[in-house]
Order: C-alpha cells, then sequence, then structure tokens
C-alpha cells in the first residue's frame, strides 16, 4: 500500500489553510455584523423608550390635583423660586415640571436633564401630611451614550396679553387669539404660556465601526436622533 508522497502533503496543507482562512475571516465577518447590529439595535431600543417616557410624562405638566393645595415648589433645587408652576424650569437643555405623572394621587416633580452623556431623571413627591416635598433621592441614570438632549418651547405669545401687540411668530399679520412662539428658553412669565414641547434626543454607539465614517463628525461612530412635539394636555385650561 502506497502512502502520500511529501508534495502531496504539502499540498493538501496548503488547501487546507486557505479553507481556514476562508472559515475564520467569515466568522469574524459574521461576529462582527452580529455586534454592530446588536449595538444599534440596543441604541435605538434604549433612546426610544426614553423619549416616549419623557413625551408621556411632560404631556401630564400641570395636572394638578383638586384635592392637594400646593403653592412652594421644591426647596434648595437649581429652579426654585418660592413658587409653584406647572413647568419649574425650561431651558434648552434640561425640563421640570409638576403633576400627577403617574397617576397614583400623589404629586409629583420630574426633572430631566443630561450629565456627562447620561440621560437622568429626578423626582420629588409631594407629602401632604407634612405640607413639604419629599427629598429626590437623587438621579437616577436612564440611558448612557446620549450624546446631546435639546428642548424648545412653543409660547401662546399673545395670550393674556403677552407681546399681545406684535407679530410674534414673523407671519407679517397680528392674531389676536394667540401665535405661537418657538424659544429655547422661556421666562418665568412666558413658561405659564407654553402650549408645545419640542425635544430632540441623539444617542451615540457605544463601540465605534471602523467601516465607518459619519457624515459630520468625522469619527466612526453611528448615531441616531429622535424627535417628538408634545402638547402638555392640562397648559391653558
Amino acid at each position: 500500500m502506497e502512502g502520500f508522497t511529501l508534495i502531496e502533503l504539502m499540498i493538501a496543507a496548503v488547501i487546507s489553510g486557505i479553507l481556514l482562512t476562508g472559515l475564520y475571516q467569515l466568522f469574524i465577518s459574521q461576529q462582527r455584523f452580529y455586534t454592530l447590529h446588536h449595538d444599534a439595535a440596543e441604541m435605538q431600543q434604549n433612546a426610544r423608550g426614553c423619549e416616549q417616557m419623557m413625551v408621556r410624562e411632560i404631556r401630564m405638566a400641570g395636572y394638578d390635583l383638586s384635592t392637594v393645595s400646593i403653592r412652594s415648589d421644591v426647596a434648595a433645587a437649581s429652579f426654585s423660586d418660592g413658587e409653584k408652576d406647572a413647568i419649574e424650569e425650561a431651558t434648552a437643555q434640561s425640563i421640570a415640571f409638576t403633576a400627577d405623572v403617574d397617576c397614583d394621587g400623589i404629586m409629583e416633580t420630574v426633572r430631566y436633564s443630561l450629565r456627562d452623556m447620561t440621560l437622568v431623571r429626578e423626582m420629588w413627591r409631594w407629602d401632604a401630611q407634612q405640607g413639604l416635598w419629599r427629598a429626590s433621592g437623587g438621579r437616577r441614570s436612564l440611558s448612557e451614550h446620549i450624546e446631546a438632549l435639546h428642548f424648545s418651547y412653543g409660547i401662546l405669545a399673545d395670550d393674556e396679553g403677552l407681546n399681545n401687540n406684535q407679530d410674534d411668530d414673523g407671519d407679517f399679520s397680528v392674531d389676536e387669539e394667540g401665535e405661537l412662539l418657538l424659544i429655547a428658553q422661556p421666562t418665568k412669565e412666558e413658561r405659564q404660556h407654553v402650549r408645545i414641547v419640542r425635544l430632540t434626543l441623539t444617542a451615540k454607539a457605544a463601540r465605534p465601526d471602523r467601516l465607518y465614517s459619519h457624515p459630520f463628525h468625522g469619527d466612526h461612530y453611528r448615531r441616531m436622533t429622535f424627535s417628538s412635539t408634545v402638547r402638555p394636555r392640562n397648559m391653558g385650561l
């Protein structure tokens, strides 16, 4: 019985090496595709969930309980001025508002903001027996890798005499029933006339994709941006 020659063994080894190299490259490619797909799905799921949560709760802004009378706002908070408002804070990067957001019969003050690329939510609950706002317990992280959070506010500019004699929306006419003026940081008086809140949330992938270059940032991170327009149901009633 004849065996294999050295040349035949070398040829077989080369062919086996080529096949193993191809299989390894295929495995690496599939693994990379799975990782990127998983990261993109997780980024989208987290950002979308946070956006929907903010939309749902901001829509409740100004919802007061008829059985509860609250005049003061949260003490020693960044937005505190001593008076309770439906929208306590309205800036381009944060929003705070009062409402019974979870419909449990207890008033809450909720604040959303961005802290070191982490979307955070802070909540204070009203203690009706003590007649004060309880401590919040700190900021709760909702999602990491949030690159940008932006709010803008539609003000009913002519309502109750606010800039009533001006063309607030720039359409060359004055609407005495009210014109919506979109601004980034309304004053305390203007916050009472907020009718819409526009929020934009941009999520950034946790890991770079070396085969992708972002057209604006020039890096290898994929991003997703979500935008919503919210109409607080209880403002202006």
